[in-house]
């Protein structure tokens, strides 16, 4: 998918069938009654499967210039009768996907003909990388199995107009899709990449494949037989060979990014990889073990730009978590984030972490903004930087471009726990509880350990008026590790809201017991005191949160539990403080 089709083939998709030639719909059979635009629309989109389609493109094609009609209105009532007819919908899109001030693109997979055979000089524009099997069931070999993906991700996503998309083993086996062909396919993507590794002592044997969705035979294989110390040459002879064989257009520059190095030591690398395993976790361990091979990583090699970046985020993201205080930890996250771009000015995992700090502790949204889009820019393919970026745009109600980042962001990782989790906090944001409560379950399948999925089930839970199973998911989320403080303020507030105040005090007189020993941020404190009706209370200790930089600050204008707070005139000057209010 990806590629432009004949505009009179008949396609197939989900049980749907167009027809250009005849000008018909049909959906098992049946003709469905769709007027001329719309039709025409999903002739356009399905030209170009997967491409982004402008809507000045669609405007030239279905509605000339000498047409007098209101081309917003009629584009837009032409889209919501498509997606009627298809049974979609804006939110969670399996058809036509929206995006915003830009475009529609169509996502799903189209059926092919087992008799086409692609052109001899067409390029492959979009592909996933499965993890690499290993022939062992050592833990330490895990490294080998996601860390050469990564590695070779990490430069075809440098590839200008090449959608690179990851995913894992464990989700596609949980859901018995095992095959490559089969996922690749549900990804919409034109090619795959499998692998796999023998290892025996220093020696290491890697068996590559790149097939054909299409038609499902092999563009490419190859065996490679080396010493462990050779592994990035390897890497590099393989991205070389994956990109030559997508038929990719590179320039000098454009190779040069796909096989650059940031460290020549191979422990640096193995630990860098470990440490961004941790992080995804999300738990009090993880924070801590990836900070700890960071550090190691960037004592073999000070020089290593990404092991600084993944530092910064180590370090700032429990932030977010309200567990560590964020006067000591973003400092440290800055310099660290510097120091990476001061290496690489162009590593769009530094500007991505520096944007964190300069959107959460900063403030400065404009510039955190730009700093977001340059990651953007310069690795489209970067999943973390839609995933943070989505975040500020739905801290300041700006959700239809939120919920898009969040989408882009989990379409380059379909099986990331923690970005199947980010898109269920955007809906939580958005107020669209429904959707979150489903995509949070999603998360928990993926990954039952992913702490954030059980907080975003909780507080979905407890605003649609589910306690028990509220308390139950904050619970959950403590017990693996999860945002103590924050989930225990949050039971609190069920309480609080249930007319249960002993056990709302019992919760805060907790809370007072925990600050002796370790950080609790006064926001914590908010949450319970605004369960129990006490406004006065809830702002004096939103005003301690606000001098203490608190990184929930940034969710002022949007979280449900500031909903009884909102119209007091003291919240919002916090608002205008931080900046969410003008």
């Amino acid at each position: 998918m990806g590629g432009f089709r004949s505009s009179t083939d008949p396609v197939r998709f989900a049980g749907f069938e167009l027809d250009p030639h005849a000008g018909e719909l049909r959906k098992d059979g049946v003709r469905i009654r769709l007027q001329e635009q719309p039709l025409q629309i999903l002739r356009i989109l399905l030209e170009q499967p997967g491409r982004i389609v402008a809507r000045e493109d669609l405007r030239q094609k279905i509605w000339p210039s000498d047409t007098f009609v209101d081309f917003d209105h009629g584009i837009n009532n032409a889209i919501k009768r498509l997606r009627e007819a298809l049974g979609d919908t804006t939110e969670t899109p399996r058809f036509i996907e929206t995006l915003p001030r830009r475009g529609y693109r169509f996502i799903a997979p189209i059926e092919e003909s087992p008799s086409k055979v692609r052109s001899a000089d067409a390029s492959l524009d979009s592909i996933a990388v499965l993890p690499f099997e290993t022939a062992s069931s050592d833990p330490d070999m895990d490294y080998l199995s996601i860390g050469i993906p990564g590695s070779i991700i990490h430069g075809l996503s440098q590839m200008p107009n090449l959608r690179v998309i990851s995913w894992r083993s464990a989700a596609s086996e949980s859901s018995g899709q095992s095959d490559p062909l089969a996922i690749g396919r549900k990804l919409c993507v034109r090619a795959v990449l499998t692998g796999r590794i023998w290892q025996r002592a220093n020696k290491l044997r890697l068996h590559v494949d790149l097939l054909d969705t299409t038609n499902g035979e092999e563009i490419w294989g190859d065996q490679y037989d080396s010493d462990l110390t050779e592994l990035f040459v390897v890497q590099d002879s393989i991205s070389r060979e994956v990109s030559r064989n997508l038929r990719l257009k590179m320039t000098g520059e454009a190779e040069q990014r796909l096989v650059k190095r940031y460290t020549e030591n191979i422990e640096a690398y193995q630990l860098y990889v470990r440490a961004r395993r941790w992080l995804e976790k999300r738990s009090t361990e993880g924070f801590r073990r990836g900070v700890e091979y960071l550090r190691q990583a960037i004592e073999m090699d000070p020089a290593y730009a990404p092991a600084h970046a993944e530092l910064a985020q180590c370090i700032s993201v429990p932030c977010y978590y309200s567990s560590v205080d964020p006067n000591i930890a973003y400092p440290k996250a800055r310099a660290s984030a510097l120091r990476a771009l001061e290496i690489d000015p162009d590593l769009a995992e530094g500007h991505a972490v520096l944007a964190n700090i300069l959107h959460t502790y900063d403030w400065n949204w404009k510039v955190a903004e730009k700093e977001y889009e340059r990651a953007i820019e310069l690795n489209p393919n970067y999943a973390t930087a839609h995933y943070h970026y989505s975040y500020l745009l739905a801290e300041q109600k700006r959700f239809d471009e939120a919920i898009h980042e969040a989408m882009e962001a989990l379409s380059r990782e379909p099986t990331s726990a923690l970005l199947n989790a980010g898109l269920a906090f955007v809906f939580l944001l958005a107020r669209k509880y429904d959707e979150c409560i489903k995509q949070a379950l999603t998360a928990i399948e993926v990954d039952p350990n992913m702490t954030l999925c059980h907080m975003v089930l909780g507080v979905a839970y407890s605003q649609t008026g589910q306690s028990a199973a509220a308390i139950e998911a904050y619970e959950k989320g403590i017990a693996l590790g999860g945002m103590l403080a924050i989930q225990k303020a949050c039971i609190g507030n069920v309480h609080g809201r249930s007319g249960d105040s002993a056990k709302a005090w019992k919760i805060l007189d907790e809370l007072e017991q925990l600050s002796r020993n370790t950080y609790v941020p006064f926001m914590a404190s908010v949450f319970v005191f605004e369960g129990l009706g006490m406004k006065d209370l809830a702002i004096e200790a939103l005003e301690k949160a606000y001098t203490g930089r608190e990184t929930t600050l940034v969710f002022l204008k949007t979280w449900p539990h500031f909903d009884q707070l909102r119209q007091d005139p003291r919240f919002q000057d916090v608002e205008r403080r931080i900046g969410l209010r003008v």
